[in-house]
């Protein structure tokens, strides 16, 4: 057998794999319910709604993990449900600048200002067309951050890059000096 007869196996590249997390935060209880129902079914677990939802990229398996807390126990759950959080989705039946507000105020002071945050409206029902806004919605979200963590992980690998450079010039220096 000649080398030319062998062929060279190529492992295809490993796709990321990335668990997300996103809080789902609104002034409707049965509201929330019914954005996270368009997912799996939701499981509730002291008062937090708990819904999974997958997404898949050509380099990346994501699932995300949605978490909603009751209104009624808001105050109790916000810190829980935002904790952690990639990213966050308001769900509002009708446009509301200053409720909007209120809760993008809340998202800064417990995620800070680079999470990325979506607005649903839901206005007086849930079709199909709101369903498959929301599933778009969710898409959108996942290769944002997604986008943000290449992005950072660049930013990373410069600044090593940079800092391996700067090691090897003193390096040489110090080389040049004992001579």
């Amino acid at each position: 057998m000649t080398p030319t007869d062998k062929k060279k196996k190529t492992k295809p590249r490993a796709k990321s794999k990335y668990l997300f997390k996103i809080t789902v935060v609104g002034p409707d209880d049965l509201l929330l319910e019914d954005v996270l129902s368009t997912f799996d079914p939701v499981l509730k677990v002291d008062g937090i709604r708990i819904v999974s939802a997958g997404h898949s990229t050509d380099d990346s398996d994501v699932k995300a993990v949605f978490m909603s807390p009751k209104h009624a126990a808001l105050d109790i759950l916000l810190s829980l449900t935002y904790k952690s959080a990639s990213a966050v989705i308001i769900v509002l039946k009708d446009p509301d600048p200053e409720l909007e507000t209120i809760y993008r105020n809340e998202i800064r002071e417990n995620l800070g200002a680079k999470v990325p945050t979506r607005i649903v409206t839901i206005g007086s029902s849930l079709d199909e067309f709101k369903r498959n806004e929301i599933h778009h919605i969710f898409d959108d979200l996942i290769e944002e951050i997604l986008a943000q963590r290449e992005k950072e992980h660049k930013a990373k690998e410069k600044k090593k890059e940079k800092s391996k450079k700067k090691n090897e010039k003193d390096t040489k220096k110090a080389k040049k000096k004992k001579k």
